[in-house]
């Protein structure tokens, strides 16, 4: 079934552009759009040499159609480039944002077909996926993308159903420079999943996802660790208790083959004081490591996208301050203890988090993090250095 998704895609393409004369409208009525980054990223860990540094530019130049009797196409390119002579490619392998190898990246990365009819809306192809459990997770130059078909409705009121089935992706910030299958995580056919959001209850939202590996066994039959995965959260505006103050829950987990289950939940409370936005946090994993197909849903994992996490319980908050117009600086501390038998995830990290809107088009972005780990644990300790200049238009 490899590259059906994008195959497909294609020849329906072709099929309607043999419509007449107003789909050619269509097309030419389509609009470009580009989503240009200038990356700087360095990375150092104690005792371990060289430092991950690169500086890249790059982005996404995209096309899509008009609307044609609910048609669209859509095309996008995606890509990292090393500028100057800075950093060697052997220092930008641990990036990402360059390739495994530290290599520019370069490929189509949306090639999609789009109908919608009334309230329900179906696509095909090469796609950018926005759920909890499976996202683009963009934290770097580009985000991760998908060969996916979706059907997304919204027929029952305050409620959209998204119904999907994932064949491969290019892993995490599109670091593979290309589509892969990773069957060896996901089994030999694939994801299939179900998402909902729901809001009709006032001042809630509920957000859930199942997701389940259409086959146990990958393409050379051996058994994959992870059959499932489940999480479910949501949110209560409080507005009768100061100015956005909320509360947020969340619950998930995966059901292993051949190992015990994972168990993951967290809380989180926020409220805004003036120019401040506060909030707490704390998030617990039990049994075993809890996965996401590419998404980091925990209210403690900021930027990490860890492949998982580790039996850990993690306690925190963040400070937000916005003293002017388009400046909000980001300030955050979480404390993760690993559990017994675990020492990977037992740590503590401060982060920073600084954007500057500088035109209506144009934001900065700087962002510094230092994880302390432990004695006990079997990682080093780290630090992260980053700025981000965004044009878009």
């Amino acid at each position: 079934m490899k590259k059906v998704l994008l195959s497909v895609a294609v020849i329906m393409s072709i099929t309607q552009l043999e419509a007449g004369e107003s789909l050619n409208e269509a097309l030419q009525n389509g609009k470009f759009s580009m989503n240009a980054r200038v990356f700087y990223f360095n990375r150092g860990f104690d005792n371990v040499a060289p430092r991950a540094r690169a500086l890249t530019a790059g982005g996404i130049m995209k096309y899509v159609s008009s609307d044609y009797y609910g048609l669209k196409l859509g095309f996008a390119y995606y890509g990292s480039i090393r500028l100057g002579g800075f950093y060697s490619r052997e220092e930008g392998k641990g990036t990402s944002i360059l390739g495994r190898e530290g290599e520019d990246l370069s490929f189509l990365g949306e090639a999609y077909l789009e109908y919608t009819l009334d309230k329900t809306m179906f696509k095909i192809g090469r796609q950018q996926l926005a759920t909890p459990l499976i996202q683009n997770h963009d934290l770097r130059i580009l985000p991760s993308v998908y060969e996916a078909a979706i059907i997304r409705n919204k027929d029952i009121e305050n409620t959209v159903i998204e119904v999907g089935y994932v064949q491969a992706y290019t892993g995490f910030t599109s670091k593979d420079n290309k589509f892969n299958d990773y069957n060896t995580r996901w089994g030999k056919d694939g994801l299939g999943y179900i998402s909902l959001t729901n809001k009709s209850i006032e001042n809630l939202t509920i957000r859930a996802q199942y997701i389940k590996a259409l086959s146990d066994q990958n393409e050379a039959g051996g058994d994959i660790a992870v059959t499932d995965y489940k999480y479910v959260d949501l949110k209560l505006s409080l507005p009768s208790i100061g100015t956005k103050t909320y509360l947020k829950a969340q619950y998930g987990g995966n059901s292993y083959q051949n190992e015990d289950d994972s168990t993951m939940y967290g809380f989180k409370a926020g409220t805004t004081i003036g120019m401040v936005d506060l909030a707490a946090l704390y998030d617990k994993i039990s049994d075993n490591s809890f996965k996401a197909v590419e998404s980091g849903p925990m209210y403690s994992d900021w930027q990490q996208g860890y492949s998982k996490y580790e039996p850990s319980t993690a306690v925190g908050g963040q400070i937000i301050v916005k003293p002017i117009a388009g400046l909000s600086m980001k300030f955050g501390y979480v404390d993760v203890s690993a559990d017994e038998d675990s020492i990977r995830d037992d740590f503590t990290e401060t982060n920073i988090d600084i954007k500057y809107k500088i035109a209506k088009n144009s934001k900065l972005r700087v962002r510094y993090s230092i994880k302390d780990q432990t004695e006990e644990s079997d990682r080093e300790d780290r630090d992260d250095f980053r700025v981000i200049y965004y044009l878009n238009f």
